[in-house]
C-alpha cells in the first residue's frame, strides 16, 4: 500500500493514514519487517505532506507504539517528531529510566529531551519537558532537595546537587533572548560539568549557532584552503557556510 501511495504521490491526508496506520497495528511486535513499514510509512508522509521529517502524528502513533514495548531508543526518535501530546510521554518514558538508575544521573535523563527540542527549533517542548521532568523530580522517590527562584522576568528550579539540571533551566531562559555574551558566561560557569556529560558539548555547538549566533569552530585542512584560494578565485580558503542561527524557532502544529 505504501508503494500505491508514493507511486500517486498521495498526501498524508486523514483517510490515507487511517489506512496505513490499520494496516501498521496489525504487525505483530516481534515481525522484523514491521520497523521497516513504519520508516516507510514515515518517509512516504515525508515526501508528500507539509512536514519534512515525517506527519507528526505518524511519528506520535510510531513513538507511543515503541514506549509501550520499552524500546526507548526507538521511542525518543520518533516522540521528539510528534505532537504536542507527545512530550508528556516522552517525559514519562525518560523519567522511568531515570528511576532505574542514581539519583544524581537525573540531568542526562531530562536532556534526552530538551536538547533534541532545541536542536529542531522546539523551545516550546523543550520547555515543558523540563518543566514536567523537574515536577516530577520534585514528587518522586529520590526526594531531592530543590529551591524556587523567581525574579521580575522568569521563575526557576534550582536543584543544590544536580547543577547539570539547573544549567538546563538557565539555558531554556537564555535561549529567547539571544545574547552570545550570556551563552557564552553560562557554558564557561557550568564547563566542568557540561564536558563530562556524553554528547553534550557537541549539541551545545549547534544550540549556541542556532540561538545565540556562535560559529561552530570547524577544524580546517591548510592543504584544501591553499588549493580553494589558487581555484576558488577569492581570498583564500572554503566557502563558509551559511549561519544555521535559528532568528525565530519554528514550532509543531498543535495536534492532538
Amino acid at each position: 500500500m505504501v508503494d500505491v501511495y508514493k507511486t500517486a504521490q498521495l498526501n498524508p491526508e486523514a483517510e490515507n493514514k487511517g489506512k496505513v496506520l490499520s494496516l501498521w497495528r496489525l504487525f505483530p511486535p516481534e515481525e522484523p519487517s514491521r520497523k521497516r513499514f513504519i520508516n516507510e510509512v514515515i518517509a512516504w508522509s515525508s515526501s508528500n505532506g507539509e512536514y519534512p521529517a515525517g506527519d507528526p502524528e505518524l511519528h506520535h502513533v510510531a513513538g507511543s507504539l515503541y514506549a509501550e514495548e520499552n524500546e526507548a531508543y526507538d521511542a525518543e526518535r520518533h516522540l521528539i517528531l510528534g505532537t504536542k501530546d507527545s512530550t508528556s510521554l516522552l517525559v514519562r518514558l525518560e523519567y522511568d529510566w531515570y528511576t532505574e538508575d542514581d539519583a544524581s544521573t537525573a540531568p542526562l535523563y531530562a536532556a534526552r529531551a530538551v536538547l533534541p527540542y532545541l536542536l529542531i527549533g522546539n523551545v516550546r517542548d523543550a520547555t515543558r519537558s523540563l518543566q514536567m521532568f523537574t515536577s516530577r523530580l520534585t514528587e518522586g522517590e529520590h526526594k531531592l532537595a530543590v529551591q524556587d527562584v523567581s525574579s521580575g522576568s522568569a521563575d526557576i528550579r534550582i536543584f543544590p546537587s544536580l547543577p547539570l539540571l539547573n544549567f538546563l533551566g538557565l539555558l531554556l531562559l537564555a535561549v529567547p533572548r539571544g545574547s552570545a555574551d550570556v551563552y557564552r558566561l553560562l557554558q564557561s560557569q557550568y564547563a566542568g560539568h557540561v564536558n563530562e556529560a556524553p554528547g553534550w558539548p557537541e549539541a551545545l555547538e549547534q544550540i549556541g549557532e542556532m540561538y545565540f549566533g556562535i560559529p561552530i569552530q570547524r577544524q580546517t585542512n591548510p592543504l584544501l584552503d591553499m588549493m580553494g584560494g589558487l581555484f576558488g578565485g577569492g581570498t583564500g580558503g572554503a566557502p563558509q557556510p551559511k549561519s544555521r542561527r535559528v532568528e525565530q524557532a519554528p514550532q509543531p502544529a498543535d495536534l492532538d
